[in-house]
């Protein structure tokens, strides 16, 4: 056992129970949802038995319990690219969450910034992040939004070459069901409609720099596409490969780099947002620089 996990045998007394009452039994102080957060991340049985929540432990087995990792706010100045009356766009650092979560408390950009953010960048990426200050701009871009009148593109440096100079995947996305993630999505016949395009910017040695134009807006959807075709983005520990690395690195536990690529980011960059301003008849096209790591 580590010496930042507590250990919880489960007795007669708890025998048949699910793991997630199992455990709130266990630790009374921790929420339904903080439950279920541990079992995906932090949570292990001695017997080597994958933690679900409606799993039942055998009598004699052991519950390990991971202390959450509460990351300290990170020094990282943050640049703004645009600013108007009402909303703002910053060039998010990759390492920084957009929004608050319980494994990071106070390290995203919303706590940070004191601001709202009209859209989502994973945790690992980069680049153009549209923030809105007050309840105008947030109805004008929430509708904007819905209605696909905003056009973002991402740059990605994948693995290996592209022989494609330019390429469109039409794919669905739906949830992982064998994944011990909840939110993990996967190419499936019954998901969501999802469109990428792309184009070659750079074959490299070893990978290749690309542009993407996604056409529908889900989940990891640039990420997935691209590991579907197998030139899944450089760092990528969630689709390049094996899940448990990246669970591995959720528990705080040490992985192997890619590349020289700190775990945790992966190379895709919002470089660019087209927006149509609050008067709906001019639109602002704004762009966040190349970051240097992505000169590998």
């Amino acid at each position: 056992m580590a010496a930042s996990e507590q250990s919880f045998p489960v007795t007669e007394a708890y025998r048949g129970m699910r793991l997630d009452r199992f455990l709130q039994a266990m630790v009374p102080r921790m929420s339904r949802n903080a439950i279920q957060e541990a079992i995906e991340s932090r949570v292990r049985l001695e017997s080597g038995t994958e933690p679900k929540a409606n799993r039942r432990p055998a009598i004699g087995d052991i519950v390990y319990l991971a202390q959450r990792i509460v990351t300290e706010v990170p020094d990282i100045p943050i640049e703004t690219l645009h600013e108007c009356d009402g909303w703002s766009v910053i060039n998010k650092p990759a390492g920084i969450a957009t929004t608050p979560s319980s494994r990071r408390p106070g390290a995203d950009i919303a706590t940070l910034l004191n601001k709202a953010p009209a859209h989502r960048l994973d945790l690992g990426t980069s680049g153009c992040l549209l923030l809105v200050h007050n309840a105008d701009a947030a109805r004008h871009f929430e509708a904007a939004f819905r209605e696909r009148r905003i056009d973002k593109q991402y740059l990605a440096v994948v693995s290996g070459s592209v022989e494609q100079d330019a390429f469109t995947i039409n794919a669905p996305i739906g949830l992982d069901p064998d994944s011990r993630l909840p939110h993990k999505v996967r190419i499936a016949d019954d998901g969501a409609h999802a469109e990428t395009h792309f184009e070659v910017i750079e074959r490299r040695e070893h990978n290749t720099l690309v542009r993407a134009k996604p056409r529908t807006g889900r989940r990891h959807q640039i990420r997935v596409h691209l590991a579907h075709v197998g030139h899944a983005i450089l760092g990528d520990l969630l689709y390049g490969g094996d899940e448990r690395r990246f669970i591995r690195w959720l528990q705080g536990q040490p992985v192997e780099e890619v590349a020289g690529i700190p775990a945790g980011r992966h190379l895709l960059h919002a470089s660019e947002l087209v927006l149509p301003l609050p008067n709906n008849t001019d639109r602002l096209t704004v762009n966040a620089p190349l970051p240097a790591d992505f000169h590998l």
